[in-house]
């Protein structure tokens, strides 16, 4: 599994990178992290979880890795991997998975449910491990891409009509879809969250879910 440590992108065996969590209460993994500040400022208050994030653009995560470096926090790793390209060695090991925000290819699986891609997914979650997603593109706000990926209009109506059946059908549980506000996005403290947050008015949605079975995860 290639990992990003500053500049550099070294690979790590399963082995190794077992070790590193195990000595910690929980994992949670931020799926489409980009520049990994999400995952950065949370290593930084929770020193009992180790948090992982993921993103194929190795110049963004270079960011937030060689922040974590120089202030050597040990409960934190920057895995350079897409939706389409998981590695293996994470299966099964995320307490909590977060979504926050998706864009293109992640974005289309789950807005426009693909359930092959959707199994990728899960499979990052331990049976019983939950799952956060945060939604909030809009037609009129995101023409271009959203007619690119040939989304549908985004509300409450078509999230549960839609995209829960197809996580349920995969064994996921939903435990609840609520709408948050600008100032509620801010705190995910995310530099695309803080940026819509100040941005123009948009719908953001909240699914939670949890995986009651082990079908498709690894419990280690």
């Amino acid at each position: 599994m290639k990992i990003v440590v500053g500049k550099n992108l070294p690979e790590i065996t399963k082995e190794e990178f077992l070790e590193r969590v195990s000595h910690y209460e929980k994992v949670e993994v931020d799926l489409g992290t980009g520049d990994g500040k999400f995952v950065y400022r949370n290593a930084k208050q929770g020193p009992q979880t180790f948090f992982i994030g993921i993103d194929p653009n190795q110049k963004q995560l270079e960011l937030h890795s060689k922040k974590a470096r120089k202030e050597k926090l040990r409960n934190i790793l920057f895995v350079l991997g897409s939706v389409e390209h998981l590695p293996s060695d994470l299966d099964g090991i995320a307490d909590v998975l977060h979504i926050i925000l998706p864009w293109g290819t992640l974005l289309q699986i789950i807005a426009s449910p693909n359930e092959n891609s959707l199994k990728e997914i899960i499979s990052l979650t331990k049976a019983g491990g939950k799952m956060k997603i945060v939604l909030g593109y809009a037609q009129e706000l995101e023409p271009i891409e959203t007619a690119r990926l040939a989304l549908e209009e985004l509300d409450e109506g078509y999230i549960s009509e839609k995209i829960v059946p197809a996580f349920e059908r995969l064994g996921m549980r939903l435990t609840g879809i609520r709408k948050i506000t600008s100032e509620e996005l801010k705190n995910f403290e995310t530099t695309w969250s803080k940026k819509l947050g100040f941005g123009r008015r948009r719908s953001l949605y909240l699914l939670e879910l949890v995986n009651g079975t082990s079908k498709y995860c690894v419990t280690i």
